[in-house]
């Protein structure tokens, strides 16, 4: 495809920033609006792209740019109970990444939900390099089907003041087991001695 030409290109502007409608990118996509700043505004603007690839989302996207920091302040005359900043994504991913620096969310209460409509989505997945960290006065996990805790090392159980264990069976074993015997009764044991 040759370069794009638009007859009806418009500008509007001064030293200080512009509005142009109709602006050709060097990659000969348009913006049906594009707003800049004078001084930086190769990286400091927003678009309204009319042309790009559908399928990557660039036709009928908005992009916001800025060398500086990105605020949104909403919700100050808004109920309680509504809705003061609203994002939904009808198909494809929300991403939010800070590579350099920390994601900090905060609220009364904070709700993650998954919900897929087969086995092998509706999954949350928590992935650190280092620790996950968890404090709370009460910490409740409650699963239907298992629940399973595994640690190439060390597993540590510790109740303080009192640690109770309860299981319609309970099966213990150790390292050990064949040569000494484990502390408690254990099937695997028993299987371990024929």
């Amino acid at each position: 495809m040759g370069q794009r030409k638009n007859y009806h290109f418009n500008r509007i502007g001064n030293d200080h920033g512009e509005i142009r409608f109709g602006h050709i990118h060097d990659d000969n996509n348009i913006s049906g609006v594009m707003v800049r700043t004078g001084e930086d505004g190769g990286r400091h603007y927003m678009t309204m792209d009319s042309s790009g690839d559908i399928d990557q989302g660039r036709k009928g996207s908005t992009i916001n740019v800025c060398p500086g920091s990105f605020s949104v302040m909403a919700g100050k005359d808004v109920a309680k109970e509504s809705k003061a900043i609203f994002q939904y994504a009808e198909n494809g991913d929300i991403v939010i990444g800070a590579p350099n620096g920390r994601i900090t969310i905060f609220a009364e209460n904070i709700e993650l939900i998954a919900s897929g409509p087969d086995g092998s989505n509706g999954v949350i997945t928590i992935d650190a390099n280092e620790k996950v960290i968890v404090k709370a006065p009460q910490i409740d996990i409650n699963s239907k089907v298992s629940t399973k805790i595994f640690s190439e090392k060390t597993v540590d159980v510790i109740g303080k003041a009192i640690l109770n264990i309860y299981g319609g069976l309970i099966d213990c074993a150790d390292g050990a087991t064949k040569l000494k015997g484990s502390k408690g009764g254990s099937i695997n044991e028993e299987q371990n001695k024929r």
